[in-house]
């Protein structure tokens, strides 16, 4: 289903608009989320030309894919685009969207609304994505549609730590936790799905927390190698088949949706751009993101799958 066009750049954020999927947006086969026909409070019209735009991206290969596939597809709109990869961690480079170094990138909802409105409440890709857009606003953002693809934090083990310790859901670890030893980036700490969440709603408490960089292959590395016993991993991770680790299920939902939505400083969006971004977000799912990190797993260029990725979906 085609997505609307965005008729102004406040709309783009303060909208009341209605989400609504005809299907799960996690799932590779639901269909993408429609835009209802909402009320907005409208400054203007976003302008027309084109434009140009840098677009950042976190320093994990998964998030230098999405900057350049969105990045392909605003060219293809005549959109000046340069990407600048591997920013950081998510407080970078919400400071360079901020300051203008900057004018975009691709992000995850759950987790960019928590950076922004720390300890909301919110969980289905939905209300998750409500909340963005007013959390957007408050710091001078705006968000354009979310794609169907979603990449959910995850707690994984080795299929031989799952068997020794009898573990099959987050709830299983509460009597063996303190002898084992978490891997995580440093902000796991203090974001509300992370460690807090786990002592809160499972009585999870590691023994150890080893702070590991997001980027490359470190985490999966330590997990493979024994330095961690457990790891926050991605859902689409291709280290998770590669390597056999066992993802435990989170039946009390402590990760909040993680649908990937692209996230502009609100003067550097044109409408060439939110159409762009709009026709990718509409094609993009949790299947083809976790193809495009495994090619690029395999060695391929990040740019370069992106590119082809774009080609394919008609929209270069």
């Amino acid at each position: 289903m085609k997505r609307p066009v965005l008729a102004t750049a406040t709309a783009l954020v303060l909208a009341t608009t209605t989400l609504s999927a005809c299907g799960s947006p996690g799932s590779s086969a639901a269909p993408p989320a429609q835009a209802g026909t909402g009320s907005a409070v409208a400054a203007g019209p976003l302008p027309s030309q084109p434009g140009s735009i840098t677009l950042g991206s976190a320093d994990f290969p998964e998030s230098e894919i999405l900057a350049y596939l969105y990045a392909d597809a605003f060219k293809a709109k005549g959109v000046q685009v340069k990407v600048h990869a591997n920013i950081g961690e998510r407080p970078v480079y919400t400071a360079a969207l901020s300051d203008g170094s900057i004018g975009g990138v691709v992000d995850y909802s759950g987790a960019m609304l928590d950076y922004l409105n720390h300890g909301n409440p919110a969980h289905t890709p939905q209300d998750v994505y409500t909340q963005l857009q007013k959390a957007a606003s408050a710091h001078g953002f705006a968000v354009s549609a979310y794609a169907p693809a979603q990449d959910v934090d995850t707690i994984t083990v080795t299929r031989a730590t799952a068997t020794k310790y009898h573990l099959t859901t987050i709830a299983d670890l509460q009597p063996v936790a303190s002898k084992l030893a978490l891997g995580a980036p440093a902000p796991f700490q203090t974001v509300s799905y992370g460690t807090k969440a786990l002592a809160a709603s499972y009585g999870v408490k590691f023994g150890r927390f080893v702070a590991l960089q997001p980027s490359g292959s470190i985490t999966q590395t330590a997990l493979k190698n024994g330095t961690v016993d457990a790891a926050d991993i991605f859902s689409t991770d291709p280290s998770i088949s590669r390597d056999n680790f066992v993802t435990l299920t989170d039946p009390k939902s402590i990760f909040a949706a993680e649908n990937v939505v692209p996230v502009f400083k609100n003067n550097a969006l044109t409408q060439p751009m939110a159409d762009a971004a709009n026709a990718v977000s509409a094609q993009l799912t949790t299947d083809q993101l976790q193809s495009l990190d495994t090619a690029v797993a395999g060695g391929k260029d990040p740019a370069t799958v992106a590119a082809a990725w774009v080609a394919a979906h008609g929209l270069g």
